[in-house]
């Protein structure tokens, strides 16, 4: 097992315990414990943990600005990622255009909306989704520009930024740093610029996001809950936040 996957590992552990020491991680995650020492020490300096006797602990509220690292991010919540991407690309018609946002779960259905072999045209800012979503002879593939953020395969700025004022996309699916608020809001203004404008480019806007994206709202709004039609998410979340959504008129979809 790779360190991002432990480290992942780790993550969802202390996400779903609040706390856990050496001894119980070693356990779960199947390796010695001094090599959980060296990951805790890692994801301490990296921003994640505060370690406790014998231990470690989740750090309460992360700055808003703060990012996990994309090699970990890929592996954290895996399972509900993926069926949640597997519900959005189960929502998608022959001869649509889909705006896929750059995002661990939205590469998910990226994945799913291959496997189903239809004619669609898809655009994206995701240089990883833009490999898989080629893989698919069907596709015509329009992969949006921009500048690629350091670490990440995300692409801002023009000229993606622009084109996207010109597109009058069937459906967008958009990945969120945080659903906290009844707000979308992500850790970066750049990010969040070019989601807004994916957002208005789109008759039908798509949030998947997994439950843990409820908690806190991150550092730039992207727009109101008001101008997603639809959320799907896992079974993770807490029944208030599925009401409010309910409430707002937002249809919830939870892939089980």
């Amino acid at each position: 097992m790779i360190s991002a996957q432990r480290r992942a590992l780790i993550l969802e552990y202390l996400r779903r315990e609040g706390a856990g020491s050496i001894t119980r991680l070693s356990e779960t995650v199947g390796v010695s414990a001094s090599t959980i020492r060296r990951d805790l020490e890692a994801l301490t300096q990296s921003g994640h943990l505060e370690r406790s006797h014998g231990g470690a602990v989740l750090k309460e509220r992360l700055q808003t600005t703060f990012e996990t690292a994309r090699e970990i991010v890929v592996h954290v919540a895996h399972d509900a990622k993926m069926k949640i991407g597997a519900r959005a690309a189960a929502l998608l018609e022959p001869g649509q255009s889909v705006i896929f946002d750059s995002s661990s779960t939205v590469l998910e259905a990226a994945k799913a909306a291959v496997r189903r072999d239809f004619k669609l045209t898809a655009c994206t800012n995701d240089l990883g989704i833009a490999n898989v979503l080629a893989r698919a002879p069907e596709f015509h593939l329009v992969v949006l520009g921009g500048t690629i953020r350091q670490g990440s395969p995300t692409m801002v700025g023009d000229p993606g930024l622009s084109f996207l004022d010109r597109l009058h996309a069937d459906i967008a699916y958009i990945g969120i740093h945080s659903l906290a608020g009844g707000r979308l809001s992500e850790t970066s203004i750049d990010v969040a610029a070019m989601k807004q404008r994916m957002v208005n480019s789109a008759a039908h806007v798509v949030v998947l996001a997994d439950s843990s994206k409820f908690k806190h709202p991150a550092f730039c709004d992207v727009c109101g809950i008001a101008e997603v039609r639809t959320i799907i998410t896992d079974t993770g979340i807490a029944s208030a936040d599925h009401d409010k959504l309910k409430d707002a008129g937002i249809e919830v979809i939870v892939a089980k």
